[in-house]
């Protein structure tokens, strides 16, 4: 039991350790004088004036800057859209992270890329009431139809074991009631994923 905690802790201790170094490392561009650059995701080419320098995360020290227009850093990475920005001295020391946006999320329009609208809303709003009074019906027959049946399997357990007669037909009532309120379960869940996706 204690090697197992001292496999915790050290476990613990190496994570502490290793996020400490990510969150220093994005932070000490800026008090050590060098720029850093990244991008989600990484391994992306950083062009500086259109020289390949290196790969993200990218950091770099005193590059020549020309004094009108500064230097010109675009990162580019297959699959994905290039970027590109302008950075004078006055922008030094740099500490940016960049999201690239993957061409399959872009469509040709008129010979240009076109971001496409990807609204993660529905196109009408959802009537609220219809969907909880079909959840409820949903949920409600689904417990129903599992109780009736628990009650169905005890009575025909218990005709086995007495030979009763009426056991058995309170069997077949509750396998009646056991299979409406299936039914019902089905008709709600059907209902409760037309009004909540389709309608």
């Amino acid at each position: 039991m204690r090697k197992n905690k001292n496999h915790i802790s050290a476990i613990i201790i190496l994570l502490l350790i290793t996020a400490w170094g990510t969150y220093a490392q994005s932070k000490d561009s800026l008090t050590i004088d060098y720029s850093y650059i990244n991008t989600i995701p990484q391994n992306a080419g950083v062009f500086l004036n259109d020289s390949l320098a290196g790969e993200t995360p990218f950091r770099f020290i005193n590059y020549a800057f020309d004094s009108s227009k500064g230097l010109e850093i675009t990162i580019k990475l297959e699959g994905y859209i290039d970027y590109s920005f302008n950075v004078t001295k006055a922008d030094l020391p740099l500490n940016k992270t960049i999201e690239l946006i993957p061409v399959s999320k872009l469509t040709l329009r008129n010979n240009k890329l076109v971001q496409e609208n990807n609204n993660d809303f529905f196109k009408s709003p959802r009537k609220i009431v219809p969907i909880v009074v079909s959840s409820a019906v949903t949920a409600g027959s689904g417990v129903l139809s599992f109780y009736f049946k628990k009650l169905a399997n005890d009575r025909y357990d218990e005709y086995l074991a007495t030979g009763d007669r009426k056991k058995f037909d309170q069997t077949k009532k509750y396998d009646l009631y056991s299979g409406l309120c299936l039914a019902a379960f089905q008709i709600g869940l059907a209902a409760f994923i037309y009004f909540l996706l389709i309608d």
